[in-house]
């Protein structure tokens, strides 16, 4: 299921009319149409004033409520995972996590060559980051850190953070948050 119709589902469901999340989200209703149709893709900002217009944690819009947690796993097929691009990030990111109230989240994430997210982030809790392809720069405050292939790093998230693609081609990293918390503060 695509963020556009889980937007849209959960609006219906809390028997909300386009024009009153316009109104709760201070959004156009054309953007937010355009969102629910699938035909745009919303920025990290837009998308935590819906979350918060829906009081529910950003990352519910980025799970599908129709996986249910049946015999003893859930499986995501690599076509069943949606892909969260976010622009002001310059990253798209992948839920690797089945659910919402799962106590880490992992999060594959992909940043083409040359790019950098222009702004530091900062959320509750700690983060893990291995990378699997490419090398990628970690800023962490005033500090930055260089990880090749296979290296990995552990930070407080409470500190403002940013990625950069340092390398040749494509960069991959496998991310675990801990409490789960798709970036909710943007600085």
């Amino acid at each position: 299921m695509k963020i556009g119709k889980i937007i849209r589902n959960l609006r219906l469901a809390k028997n909300i009319k386009l024009k009153q999340l316009a109104q709760m989200t201070n959004m156009s209703i054309s953007n937010l149409s355009q969102i629910e149709r699938n035909l745009s893709n919303p920025s990290l900002a837009s998308l935590v004033k819906i979350a918060k217009a829906f009081e529910v944690p950003i990352m519910t819009l980025f799970l599908d409520s129709e996986k249910k947690r049946e015999n003893k796993a859930v499986v995501i097929r690599d076509k069943e995972r949606r892909e969260i691009v976010v622009p002001e990030l310059e990253t798209v990111y992948e839920p690797l996590s089945p659910f919402k109230d799962v106590k880490a989240e992992f999060i594959l994430a992909r940043m083409q060559e040359g790019k950098k997210q222009k702004v530091l982030v900062t959320h509750e809790g700690e983060e893990h980051i291995y990378v699997i392809k490419g090398v990628l720069e970690v800023r962490i405050e005033k500090e930055t850190y260089v990880l090749k292939e296979r290296d990995s790093i552990y930070f407080k998230s409470s500190f403002g953070h940013a990625f950069r693609n340092v390398g040749k081609g494509e960069m991959i990293a496998v991310i675990a948050a801990s409490p789960p918390s798709l970036y909710e503060r943007v600085f």
